[in-house]
């Protein structure tokens, strides 16, 4: 027994050596016959090296994806059950939110994204892609479209290239008609090669993605986007709100 705890340390701390050296924050690992034959040990003792270090928070394993390495840093837990910025949800995690890149163009309207705003699959519409970063870790990429025109007012979204310019804020002032409900649908997948070098982790790191219409009080979508997010930076957190329970007499 003592010679597998032996055995097991230095396989664990090898590991982490060689994980330290040669990969980074997101990277996915070998699988475990391949990291055995690299050790010169079992596969049962990397696959309980690799569980110890998932509970020290260095990697995290997912199954039937694979190992990857973790940043090490806190994640940042942001509520979507509500209609708030996503810049000021992290600032109220006590985190520092920023632009690390953002453009605005006109582009062809998915198909999807047509059929919520109630336009022509391929006609013209905004399309703003941003890319916030959490305490400057490439956290979270958002790519919304809205149309040129709503209730005949032209929307001009360019000044959401800013961090002080949220999406809410923009349509409230611009159309006159605050979001006042957003549907979010949840799904997790894999990066893929845009993925990848928006959020700067490697291909097959697991993700959430988000797809999100945001509606005015008139039940009129204002905009459909999609939200990519790095879980090993941020956490979604989800409150369902109801009638509070009778107080008993």
């Amino acid at each position: 027994m003592a010679r597998r705890e032996t055995a097991l340390q230095t396989a664990h701390g090898r590991l982490r050596q060689l994980i330290s050296s040669e990969f980074r924050s997101g990277d996915k690992l070998p699988n475990e016959r391949d990291l055995a034959d690299r050790l010169e040990v079992s596969r049962a003792t990397v696959r309980e090296a690799l569980g110890r270090l998932a509970v020290e928070g260095v990697v995290t394993r997912t199954w039937g994806i694979g190992t990857f390495v973790h940043g090490g840093g806190e994640r940042v837990p942001v509520s979507i059950g509500d209609v708030t910025a996503l810049r000021d949800r992290i600032t109220a995690s006590g985190h520092r939110p920023t632009l690390q890149d953002a453009a605005v163009s006109r582009a062809k309207c998915p198909a999807d994204c047509a059929k919520v705003l109630g336009v022509e699959p391929d006609s013209l519409v905004w399309r703003v892609d941003r890319l916030f970063a959490v305490d400057g870790v490439a956290a979270a990429w958002i790519r919304d479209h809205l149309p040129l025109r709503f209730d005949g007012r032209d929307l001009d979204p360019s000044g959401l290239v800013s961090i002080d310019l949220d999406m809410f804020e923009f349509l409230a002032s611009a159309t006159g008609m605050p979001v006042r409900r957003a549907e979010i649908e949840l799904a997790a997948v894999l990066a893929d090669e845009e993925a990848t070098t928006r959020l700067d982790v490697a291909v097959g790191h697991p993700l959430v993605t988000a797809t999100q219409i945001g509606y005015g009080a008139s039940g009129a979508a204002l905009f459909h986007g999609h939200i990519t997010v790095r879980t090993d930076v941020l956490t979604l957190k989800i409150s369902r709100g109801g009638e509070p329970e009778p107080v008993p007499n």
